[in-house]
């Protein structure tokens, strides 16, 4: 029903624009906020709106709102409402109570004046039973038009098509022969049948064109409409009316078949996934490296003193703030000087305005020449290949989930890839069985879940519908809470785009030594969320456990495996 009353509003308005009658039909405008409404809005198409972009109120229709309650008589629960739209029995109301929430009802009955009556137009009162209490002043809206819902669906019930496609029929038909359906549509595909039957001398009642004209005229459900009908009778035959109607549905079979034709696909040749893997090889049990993603240089230097073997930066900050040029080239320094390695990050996303920023930043690494640059986005590759000769590193965004796409990163020369999160470990290891990338994992920290250019924050907090943020987000910590009471982090980055993080964080601290048994070259902390203590903390423990120490206490474990954990889906998949 929604699709039938958008798209048939949307039909007339675009014709009538196209007419030059630009005025907007107010009628219309209520039959699209009855059909399905949240409120609405114009998205990004003139800037952002803020607060006025989501619905906060509902989750579902809202409705229009017809009036408010101006009495109630508890004792037979009869409810009375001035209305501001029209109201029919068969409608469904909401009434939005002081205390409760919603009471819904259905409109069975109707009084008006005194009189039951099935309908009741804007500007007068009407009485009808409710089942539950509501009270004076609560506002009522019709969140189910009767009448609207009864038109929607006659666009999709009756079995016809809407728009039919002209064809010309030609019959022939002649003693001793078949008769032949020939037809063809307004784009000169065509089809032909033949009755099963031989026309026959007729006895009584010889084939006529107003005979045939009335069985090829009934297409009935079909596309088709009968625009042209040629017919040429030699003598007088007899046919059956019931092979004429086979005949003509086997040549409708047919065009249908020939106006689709257009669109199949030339079948390429089978090959088996098997066949793309790149070979496997024994699996070498190595010590994996231990790399920490972070975004500011004290957590740099936290994590570089507790150990770190690389240190991944940059890219989107999770404190909304940009990362300037003079603390790139500060970190590649520091991490250099301790003969460690540092991979730059890249944003996730990146906009068409975003791309000259992006450039420079390219030209920067180029400069500095760290020890890779990590692609968290495919339309990144190939500008990141024509500005620099840095190796590249895929990022877990890039969803790398088995060894054909392993594979292909490696054709485009990549040195490394994040592996996606949601493998399982059986996966992992098969993975890397196959592999000559170097293949990293993460292990620790909160992952993003989601990243949205709709910034909750800022619409709610910050008032960014009145054209200007006051950047609410630099002055708290903030979380989304689900119906089941799970916090999920909320930050901005430099863009101001919100990004939302698992409510619970991973942890692989009692597995950490499984990665390197299966070949896998370095293991990854997420600390752009944590605090740089923490990553001072999850680093230095994550480097005793890879290199075997024995001296980890229970107690450094639990202090960093809180309750509000997750493995992931290391072991039990995603499906």
């Amino acid at each position: 029903e929604y699709v039938a009353v958008v798209v048939d509003t949307y039909r007339r308005m675009m014709d009538a624009c196209l007419a030059g009658n630009y005025a907007l039909n107010s009628q219309d405008n209520k039959d699209l906020a009855q059909i399905f409404n949240r409120d609405f809005t114009t998205a990004y198409l003139k800037g952002k709106e803020g607060r006025y972009m989501m619905s906060d109120r509902r989750p579902n229709n809202r409705g229009v709102r017809i009036g408010r309650v101006t009495r109630y008589d508890a004792a037979n629960k009869m409810v009375t409402i001035k209305l501001d739209e029209d109201l029919a029995q068969g409608d469904i109301v909401d009434f939005w109570v002081k205390v409760g929430g919603r009471v819904n009802s259905t409109v069975n009955s109707l009084v008006v004046d005194g009189k039951i009556v099935t309908s009741a137009e804007a500007g007068t009162e009407v009485t009808f039973a409710v089942s539950q209490h509501v009270r004076v002043n609560d506002r009522v809206f019709k969140v189910f038009d009767a009448r609207l819902m009864q038109r929607a669906r006659a666009f999709f019930t009756g079995g016809a098509a809407v728009r039919r496609v002209p064809v010309s029929i030609k019959v022939t038909v002649a003693e001793g022969k078949p008769l032949i359906i020939k037809m063809q549509d307004n784009e000169g595909f065509s089809a032909e049948a033949a009755t099963n039957f031989i026309a026959e001398k007729a006895v009584k009642r010889p084939l006529t064109e107003e005979t045939i004209k009335k069985q090829m005229d009934r297409l009935g459900t079909t596309i088709f409409e009968m625009a042209e009908l040629k017919c040429t009778i030699a003598g007088e035959v007899m046919v059956p009316v019931s092979e004429m109607n086979d005949a003509r549905r086997r040549a409708v079979e047919g065009l249908e078949v020939a106006r689709l034709s257009r669109f199949k696909r030339p079948l390429g040749e089978s090959v088996s996934v098997r066949e793309l893997l790149p070979k496997k090889s024994v699996i070498k049990a190595k010590i994996p490296q231990l790399m920490v993603n972070v975004d500011s240089l004290e957590k740099v230097e936290a994590a570089l003193k507790a150990g770190a073997d690389v240190i991944l930066f940059g890219g989107e900050t999770f404190q909304h703030r940009a990362i300037a040029d003079d603390e790139y080239r500060r970190v590649a320094e520091l991490v250099h000087s301790k003969s460690k390695k540092v991979i730059f990050n890249t944003p996730r996303l990146i906009k068409e305005w975003q791309i000259a920023s992006f450039r420079k930043s390219l030209a920067l690494f180029q400069e500095l020449r760290p020890d890779g640059v990590s692609i968290a986005n495919l339309g990144t590759i190939s500008l990141a290949k024509e500005l620099i000769d840095l190796p590249l590193y895929g990022d877990y965004s890039l969803n790398v989930y088995n060894s054909v796409a392993v594979d292909f990163f490696a054709q485009q020369g990549f040195a490394g890839i994040t592996l996606s999160p949601e493998l399982t470990l059986g996966q992992v290891a098969e993975i890397a069985g196959h592999s000559q990338l170097e293949l990293t994992c993460l292990v620790h920290g909160y992952l993003t879940l989601m990243i949205s250019e709709y910034c909750v924050l800022g619409s709610f907090l910050g008032d960014l519908h009145t054209g200007r943020c006051k950047e609410a987000c630099s002055g708290g910590t903030y979380w989304l809470k689900d119906r089941k009471e799970e916090l999920f982090p909320v930050v901005t980055d430099q863009f101001c785009r919100m990004h939302i993080l698992n409510a619970k964080e991973l942890s692989m601290l009692p597995h950490a030594e499984k990665f390197g048994a299966m070949g896998i070259s370095s293991i990854r902390i997420e600390g752009k969320y944590s605090s740089v203590s923490d990553v001072a903390k999850l680093t230095r423990i994550y480097q005793k456990l890879i290199q075997g120490a024995t001296d980890v206490t229970e107690a450094e474990r639990l202090a960093l495996e809180h309750e509000n954990i997750t493995r992931g889906h290391y072991f039990r998949g995603v499906l």
